[in-house]
């Protein structure tokens, strides 16, 4: 089955994509300026609004977007317009910043392309990973660094790691793997209309994640510090307003349509990070 994916030079986006090609899939890989070079995989160097999938690509997997630009909303607009232009099935990598009872712009953004995924009548699959996190490719280092890679780094180099406010606020991290491989099998079974939260098999507060990840200790920054010093420290709004939610999913029905089960925490985050 030949597979166009868009954002492939992102850290899930070139994970997927070697994945898939390990499994078999004919990988055409959609990046921009980040240079693109995965072992069975064929680059297609362009931007989604101008460029067409591959011929003979069976299945559009849509992991580009923009989360932090002034234009996201209508980036990530303009994205989907040319996505489902193609009239192709789509795999859409959402967030589960949609269930967020705070909706920031970003999340707001998702649930618009979710919507119109629903009322495009084509066939679609919807998967929200909950803070994917994973090792750096061995062949690819994306152009935006991963908030996983830099937890772990600080937690490892520091004598203390500095959080927004107390840390109190609950993620359920999932592996890149995970998420990938579910995907991969979803499409394998030809399971279309569903959607799908990817997390971990626990929640933890990220006071808990550092500790699993050799903090020492933590230095909370108070939230009306953060509202000052947040823009300026180049912190979007976005993130500023809604960085103590609580991001918690129930991985149990992607678990049982695609019949992988997500790894604990302990088991992946320490492996090559």
């Amino acid at each position: 089955m030949r597979l166009f994916v868009t954002g492939a030079s992102s850290f899930v986006g070139a994970h997927f994509s070697s994945l898939a090609s390990r499994e078999g899939f004919v990988v055409h890989a959609l990046h921009r300026n980040t240079p693109l070079e995965l072992r069975g995989v064929v680059p297609v160097r362009g931007d989604v609004t101008t460029t067409r999938p591959s011929p003979g690509t069976e299945v559009v997997v849509h992991l580009a977007t923009k989360v932090m630009a002034a234009d996201a909303l209508e980036q990530n607009r303009r994205m989907l317009d040319a996505v489902l232009s193609w009239g192709l099935p789509v795999v859409y990598a959402s967030s589960t910043v949609v269930h967020w009872p705070r909706q920031n712009a970003y999340a707001r953004s998702r649930l618009e392309d979710e919507a119109r995924l629903r009322e495009s009548g084509l066939p679609f699959l919807i998967v929200r990973p909950c803070a994917p996190y994973g090792p750096r490719h061995r062949e690819h280092e994306p152009a935006h660094k991963e908030s996983f890679h830099t937890l772990s780094r600080m937690c490892r180099k520091l004598p203390f790691v500095p959080i927004m406010g107390q840390g109190n606020y609950r993620r359920q991290p999932v592996h890149v793997d995970d998420f990938n491989g579910a995907i991969l099998r979803l499409i394998q079974a030809g399971t279309w209309g569903g959607e799908y939260d990817a997390g971990g098999p626990e929640a933890m507060t990220l006071r808990e994640i550092i500790k699993k990840l050799g903090g020492k200790r933590v230095i909370p920054i108070p939230r009306a510090v953060i509202r000052v010093a947040g823009p300026l420290a180049g912190l979007h709004s976005d993130v500023v307003s809604t960085f103590d939610t609580d991001d918690v999913v129930d991985p149990g029905p992607l678990a049982a349509a695609s019949g992988l089960t997500p790894r604990d925490f302990d088991a992946g985050a320490l492996a090559n990070v």
